[in-house]
C-alpha cells in the first residue's frame, strides 16, 4: 500500500537577513540616537539655566517660597499649613519641595524650575524631530526661546514651567508614558485632566467601550489623587476648593474681562515673537493635523493640548479668578512645536539630514545664548528688593520664635510674607499665625506701613522697626534684648 505523498512545508525565511529586521534595527538605532541627543540638550539646558538661577539674587515669588516651606514640613514629618500660603494648595508641589528641602531655601524650588526648563526643551526637541525631522527640531527650540518669557520663568520660579515640561513630555512620549505625564501635570493644573482623558482614549486600542473606559480612568486619576493628597495633608478631601473659595472671599480680586483676554494671552509671549509665533504655530499645527489624520487620535494630541489649554479663561471665570499669562506656558510650548512643523514644511526641499545631532547642536547653542542674554527687568528687581527686605527681617523673627509664636496682622498680607520667613529660617508654619485678641503670641508684626492702622491694633509692648514694619515684642523675649 502506497503511503500518501508528504507535504513539503515552505522553508522558513532567514530573519537575520530580512529587510524587515534591517528596518527594525535601523529604527531602534535612530530611537537611541534621538534619546541621547535629547538627553544632551537636557544636560546643556539644565546647566545653563541653573547657572543663571544661581547667578541672580533670589527673586522667587511667594508661590515658590510656599512650596519650599511645604517641602520642609514634609521632611520634618508634619502637616503642611496651606492656610498661610498665597498659592493654591498643590500636593505635587509640596512633594517637589520635599525633594529639594536640603538645598538653600532661597534656591530650592528655583532648582526644580531650572531643571524643568531643561526637560521642556528636550521634550520639545524630541517631539519635533520625530514628527518633522532636523529642521523642525531646531526651529521648535528657537521658537520657544524667542516666544516664551523664559527669563521671567527662571527668575520667579513659577511652577507653570513644571506643568509645561510635563505636558510637552506627554506630547513627545507614547503609550502609557504619555498618559502618566499628563496625569502628573494634572496634579498641578486641572486643565491637564481633559488632556489626560484624551490621551487615555488615543493610546488605548480595542472596542470603543474599552477606549472610553480608559479615557474616563485617565481623566479621573489626577483629581482622585489630588483629593487623596488633600485628605492626607489637610484632613479635608475638598481642602483645595475650600481654600480657593476662602481666598476669593477675603481678597475680592478683580476678574479678567472678556476684552482683556487677548492681552492676557499675549502676556505669555515676548513682544518680539508674539504675533509670528502664534500665526506660524497655528499653521504648523494645522498642517501636522492634516498629515496625521491616518494615525488616529494619537496624532491629534498636540492640537488637542492647544485647544484644551485655550479653555483656561473659561475655567478661571467659572471660579471667579483672574487669568495669569503664565498659565498659558504649555500653549506657548505647543505653538513652538507648530513653528517647527511649519519650518520643516517650508524647507522640505532641502536634503534630509538623518542624524539629530546637527539640530541638537543648534538647539543647545540657542539655549546657552538665551541663558547668557537673560537680564533682570524692573519687575524682577522689585521682587529681589522685596525678598531682601524679608531676609533682613529674618534674624529678628528667628529671635522671636525662640520664645514663642509670631503673630502677623492682616491675613491676606501675611500669606505673601510668612512662607518666606518660615522657609528661610527653617521654622514650621505652625509657629506663625494671624493676630487676634486673646491669642498667645511672643510678638506681633504689622505689614501695613502704607495702609490704615492694624485692626486690632498692635499690643502695647516695646516696638522695634524692621524692613517689613513695626514689630511689637512681648517683654522678656529675646528679640527685645
Amino acid at each position: 500500500m502506497s503511503s500518501p505523498p508528504k507535504s513539503h512545508a515552505a522553508p522558513a525565511p532567514d530573519v537575520s537577513s530580512s529587510p524587515v529586521r534591517d528596518r527594525l534595527s535601523r529604527l531602534r538605532t535612530e530611537q537611541f540616537t534621538l534619546l541621547f541627543s535629547s538627553a544632551a540638550i537636557a544636560g546643556v539646558a539644565g546647566a545653563a539655566f541653573l547657572w543663571r538661577t544661581l547667578a541672580w539674587h533670589p527673586a522667587v515669588t511667594v508661590d515658590a517660597w510656599a512650596y519650599a516651606a511645604w517641602g520642609q514640613a514634609l521632611a520634618r514629618g508634619e502637616r503642611p499649613l496651606f492656610e498661610l500660603g498665597a498659592t493654591t494648595p498643590k500636593p505635587l508641589a509640596a512633594v517637589l519641595g520635599l525633594f529639594v528641602a536640603p538645598l538653600p531655601p532661597a534656591r530650592a524650588f528655583a532648582v526644580i524650575v531650572a531643571l524643568a526648563l531643561a526637560v521642556l526643551a528636550a521634550a520639545l526637541f524630541a517631539a519635533a524631530y520625530r514628527e518633522g525631522g532636523t529642521v523642525a527640531a531646531a526651529a521648535a527650540v528657537i521658537a520657544l526661546v524667542v516666544g516664551a518669557r523664559l527669563d521671567v520663568a527662571v527668575a520667579f520660579a513659577y511652577v507653570d514651567v513644571v506643568v509645561a515640561a510635563l505636558v510637552m513630555a506627554g506630547v513627545a512620549l507614547r503609550g502609557r508614558l504619555r498618559i502618566c505625564a499628563f496625569v502628573l501635570a494634572g496634579l498641578l493644573r486641572p486643565e491637564a485632566w481633559l488632556v489626560a482623558a484624551f490621551a487615555g482614549f488615543s493610546e488605548t486600542t480595542g472596542r470603543l467601550r474599552h477606549r472610553a473606559g480608559a479615557a474616563l480612568l485617565a481623566g479621573l486619576l489626577a483629581p482622585t489623587l489630588w483629593i487623596l493628597g488633600d485628605l492626607s495633608l489637610t484632613g479635608d478631601p475638598l481642602g483645595t476648593p475650600r481654600w480657593n473659595s476662602e481666598r476669593l472671599r477675603a481678597s475680592d480680586p478683580e476678574t479678567t474681562s472678556w476684552t482683556e483676554l487677548p492681552g492676557a494671552f499675549w502676556g505669555a509671549l515676548t513682544k518680539e515673537g508674539a504675533a509670528v509665533l502664534t500665526v506660524a504655530g497655528l499653521l504648523g499645527l494645522g498642517l501636522h493635523l492634516s498629515r496625521t489624520r491616518r494615525e488616529g487620535a494619537s496624532g491629534v494630541v498636540p492640537f488637542a493640548v492647544a485647544v484644551v489649554w485655550s479653555m483656561v479663561p473659561t475655567l478661571h471665570f467659572w471660579y471667579g479668578a483672574n487669568l495669569q499669562p503664565r498659565y498659558l506656558l504649555p500653549v506657548v510650548a505647543v505653538l513652538a512645536l507648530g513653528c517647527g512643523f511649519l519650518a520643516a514644511e517650508l524647507l522640505r526641499s532641502l536634503p534630509r539630514v538623518r542624524s539629530p545631532w546637527p539640530a541638537a547642536a543648534v538647539a543647545s547653542g540657542t539655549l546657552i545664548l538665551a541663558a547668557l542674554l537673560m537680564a533682570a527687568g524692573p519687575r524682577v528687581l522689585r521682587e529681589m528688593e522685596r525678598n531682601q527686605a524679608i531676609e533682613a527681617t529674618r534674624p529678628t523673627v528667628e529671635a522671636v520664635l525662640s520664645c514663642g509664636r509670631l503673630g502677623v496682622t492682616r491675613k491676606t498680607a501675611a500669606r505673601g510674607v510668612i512662607p518666606q520667613l518660615a522657609a528661610s529660617s527653617r521654622h514650621s508654619l505652625h509657629e506663625f499665625g494671624v493676630y487676634r485678641r486673646g491669642r498667645q503670641f511672643a510678638a506681633v508684626l504689622d505689614f501695613s506701613l502704607r495702609g490704615p492702622p492694624a485692626n486690632p491694633p498692635l499690643p502695647s509692648w516695646p516696638r522695634f522697626d524692621t524692613p517689613l514694619g513695626p514689630l511689637a515684642v512681648a517683654p522678656g523675649c529675646a528679640a527685645g534684648r
